[in-house]
C-alpha cells in the first residue's frame, strides 16, 4: 500500500474520502437551529451536496394526543360522555397553519442560499423530529445530517430530551452536531 504522498495509481487503495451528495438539515424556526447553516453551506461547497432543508410538524394525531392527556398517558379517567352538539376540537386547520408557516420559512431560508449558490431545497415532515430526521436521511445513499445542539446534560436532557442525541443515535449516516448556547437578551455579539 502506498506511503503518504506515494501515487495511488494501480494500487487495490480503495479512496475512503467521504462523499455527500445530501446534507440534511433539520431547522426549527429557532436563531439557534439556524447557526448550522453556514457549516452546512461549507460542507455543501466542499463536496457539492445538495443542502435539504427539514422542518417537522406535528401530525394531526399528535395534536389530538397532546390534547387529550389519557391517550398520552395511558391512563383512562372517568369522564361523562360527550353531549350531543358538544363543541369538538377540529386540528387540521392547526396543522395546515403550521405547514404554511414552515413551508414559507424554509423557502425564505432556502432561497437566502441559493441567492449564495448553493443548491438547496426543503421539504415538511410530519411526526417526531428525531424519527423524521433518522427516516428522511435513511432515503438517500450518501447523506450527512447536519444540526445544532443544546448540549443540555443530566436533568435538562431527562426532562426535555434531546432530538439531537436521538438523531446521533439512530442515523444512518454521519451527523454534525454543532454546540451552541443560547444568548441571553444582555449579551452582545
Amino acid at each position: 500500500m502506498p506511503g503518504p504522498g506515494e501515487d495511488r495509481a494501480g494500487s487495490d487503495f480503495q479512496d475512503t474520502e467521504p462523499r455527500y451528495s445530501h446534507i440534511f438539515v433539520p431547522l426549527d424556526g429557532s436563531d439557534v437551529a439556524e447557526r448550522i447553516l453556514p457549516h452546512a453551506e461549507a460542507f455543501g461547497r466542499q463536496f457539492g451536496a445538495a443542502i435539504v432543508l427539514l422542518r417537522v410538524t406535528r401530525s394531526v394525531e399528535a395534536i389530538i394526543a397532546e390534547t387529550m392527556p389519557a391517550a398520552a398517558t395511558g391512563f383512562r379517567p372517568v369522564v361523562a360522555p360527550i353531549p350531543a352538539g358538544a363543541a369538538t376540537f377540529d386540528p387540521r386547520p392547526l396543522v395546515e397553519a403550521e405547514e404554511q408557516q414552515a413551508a414559507e420559512y424554509l423557502d425564505q431560508v432556502a432561497r437566502g442560499l441559493q441567492e449564495r449558490g448553493v443548491r438547496a431545497t426543503y421539504e415538511l415532515r410530519q411526526g417526531t423530529a428525531a424519527d423524521a430526521i433518522v427516516e428522511r436521511a435513511r432515503e438517500v445513499r450518501g447523506g450527512l445530517i447536519a444540526m445544532t445542539t443544546h448540549g443540555r446534560g443530566g436533568l435538562g436532557r431527562i426532562i426535555f430530551g434531546s432530538v439531537a442525541d436521538a438523531v446521533l443515535r439512530h442515523a444512518p449516516c454521519p451527523v454534525l452536531l454543532v454546540r451552541v448556547a443560547e444568548e441571553s437578551p444582555s449579551e452582545e455579539p
